[in-house]
């Protein structure tokens, strides 16, 4: 903690933009190296803990952090001290969500995130449309946040709330049920409470994007697993209705996907369907769905943000995120047009890929949990196969726009970037026990 705080401070004095990414990026490994991964439950106290879930989900939103920097060239001259000081509150925010033991300090910091993502958006966003995805992000975030606070005030009066209290309560009904699932339900985000994603992710900088595909979503997944420890039995008799949304939203997004022109929003939208599978895996209620929701969060995360990078490499290039626009890139960037390859084939969960395994759990689960709905999971395997092969086809082949002459190289530092992204998201299985 101590540490923590003094990085505020140490953040204000900051002149250096590669010294803040630097810092990040060892203190990721001080925390890979002081906490050994054999060693979940040591060291919890009254009010901080962890398990392996909040560990690596920690360990990913560092991770994510250190690589904003070496995305966010472009904004290094605008506003550094600021910037820097808002990337150590991301982190302490984390901190304080992933290993809260008490459900009202979680919420609180859960909440407290919004700010931070809001600024990121108002202050380094693009157009002026970004306030109004700033408006849907917090009227989303805010509609279900009362309902939530006043249910676990409620039930604190008969037992206090810690996150890793396994006695399931008896007396909660439908209710309740719904107004402590929706806070997180809407932040992964679930179906028909999606919009404020793709508006978020186009306004955003890449900075943000980043972050909330990186990160910001996996706060959602960790709420869920926790809560579900206290709506376990009202779950098993509406867990039904759920998951067959979370079937029914992945499809119709899946197709929605086919027509998309902005590749934000053509990423933003995969980030919903690959969300969906991950409340599946939770709502499930095995071994094998919480594993499997485990690792898609953290191979999303990866993914995911690696293919905001491209699609930024792109719009600097181009000065558009449309389709139409980006076009006949593999005759221009060969390698870029590798790299489009490395990260298309891992979002379509190809093998090394992280995402494959997270997906092969959520199968097994699915047909434990109920005989024919693994049908209709096999059709949204093949449509997010599809659409991620038409993302990559459409934006490296076919007839060139722009007069080469204009075009701007791509610099090595870029490609050390989605280098990042790429071998933990592909080379992380061979140590798969971590995760199991």
């Amino acid at each position: 903690m101590l540490i923590l705080f003094s990085m505020i401070f140490f953040s204000l004095n900051i002149k250096s933009w590669w010294l803040a990414q630097n810092f990040f990026f060892f203190f990721f490994f001080f925390m890979y190296f002081k906490i050994p991964m054999f060693n979940y439950f040591l060291n919890i106290s009254y009010l901080f803990g962890m398990d392996m879930f909040s560990y690596l989900m920690f360990m990913l939103g560092t991770w994510i952090i250190s690589l904003v920097y070496i995305s966010s060239l472009n904004l290094k001259n605008i506003y550094l001290n600021y910037f820097n000081f808002l990337m150590f509150i991301f982190l302490i925010i984390f901190y304080f969500c992933f290993f809260s033991n008490n459900f009202i300090m979680f919420y609180i910091f859960y909440e407290i995130n919004l700010i931070p993502v809001i600024i990121l958006i108002y202050g380094w966003g693009y157009q002026y449309e970004r306030f109004k995805a700033g408006f849907y992000l917090f009227i989303y975030m805010i509609f279900f946040s009362l309902p939530f606070f006043s249910c676990l005030l409620n039930l604190n009066n008969t037992v206090f709330l810690f996150m890793y209290y396994f006695d399931y309560l008896n007396n909660l009904n439908f209710y309740y049920y719904l107004f402590l699932m929706m806070i997180f339900l809407v932040k992964m985000p679930l179906f028909l409470f999606h919009i404020w994603l793709p508006k978020a992710h186009v306004e955003a900088p890449i900075c943000g994007s980043m972050i909330l595909a990186g990160i910001m979503l996996k706060l959602g997944g960790f709420g869920i697993y926790h809560i579900l420890m206290l709506v376990f039995k009202v779950n098993l008799n509406l867990n039904y209705f759920f998951i067959s949304l979370c079937l029914i939203g992945m499809m119709v997004l899946s197709l929605v996907c086919f027509f998309q022109s902005d590749l934000k929003i053509l990423i933003a939208y995969s980030s919903v369907v690959h969300m969906g599978l991950v409340i599946i895996g939770f709502l499930t209620l095995n071994n094998w769905g919480y594993f499997g929701s485990l690792i898609l969060m953290f191979g999303h995360g990866l993914c995911s943000s690696g293919l905001f990078c491209l699609s930024n490499i792109c719009y600097l290039r181009f000065k558009s995120r449309s389709l139409f626009l980006n076009k006949g890139l593999i005759n221009i960037y060969p390698f870029l047009s590798f790299w489009w390859f490395l990260l298309c084939s891992s979002n379509m969960s190809f093998p090394p890929s992280f995402n494959l395994f997270g997906e092969l759990f959520l199968l097994i689960s699915l047909m434990i949990w109920l005989d024919y709905f693994y049908l209709l999971y096999f059709l949204i395997m093949i449509l997010m196969f599809l659409y991620s092969l038409y993302l990559y086809l459409y934006t490296q082949y076919g007839k060139l726009f722009f007069n080469m002459n204009y075009l701007v190289y791509i610099n090595l530092i870029e490609y050390l970037l989605l280098f990042m992204h790429w071998v933990p998201l592909n080379l992380i299985f061979l140590i798969m026990e971590l995760f199991c």
